[in-house]
């Protein structure tokens, strides 16, 4: 048996939650990119915000879940050919992604309940959490516009070493996440 065949794969569970957060994130971060630019339509506009922000409570439930089904079923190991050192990049990259993904989805939050802007979808359910409060949603904004560019370096980081090991390499290590079901 090829190393290859024999590599263990992420349970099916955590192949549902990554390609359902990768759409989430991957439609999300262009809305956010497109609403902001002046001279835009209101009702386009107005429809990028909305789904924009309301989307965020989404993600931080696939993430929750994400690392929830992380520590009950850890990553399965990576091929022998990957140096030590590689393995280590890898892992680093996940943790800031999964850091990143919950920074910028509490921010965004933040900044939305404390701006008194509603969450249309959410509002039954968390609205009101937060007080409006312009100190709170200046700092929100601003770690939100911040660290969207580290998220944005470390999706393409990770999307190159995927096409890498999947495209260039083959060795196994874009199988253990693909196909999604």
């Amino acid at each position: 048996m090829t190393e290859i065949a024999s590599l263990a794969r992420y349970s099916r569970l955590q192949r549902i939650l990554h390609w359902l957060t990768v759409l989430a994130v991957l439609t999300t971060i262009p809305a956010g990119l497109v609403m902001v630019q002046e001279g835009l339509p209101r009702p386009l506009q107005d429809g990028l915000y909305l789904y924009h922000k309301n989307i965020g409570p989404l993600i931080l439930m696939l993430v929750l879940a994400r690392l929830a089904a992380r520590a009950a079923w850890p990553p399965p190991p990576l091929p022998v050919s990957v140096p030590p050192m590689q393995a280590r990049i890898a892992d680093t990259v996940h943790w800031l992604l999964y850091l990143c993904l919950l920074v910028m989805v509490i921010s965004g939050f933040l900044r939305v309940q404390a701006g008194g802007f509603p969450m249309e979808i959410w509002d039954p359910l968390v609205g009101g959490l937060v007080a409006q409060d312009k100190a709170v949603e200046g700092v929100a904004k601003t770690i939100h516009h911040w660290v969207r560019v580290p998220l944005m370096l470390l999706i393409l980081a990770h999307i190159g070493a995927a096409a890498l090991h999947g495209l260039v390499k083959r060795d196994g290590v874009f199988s253990r996440m693909w196909p999604p079901v």
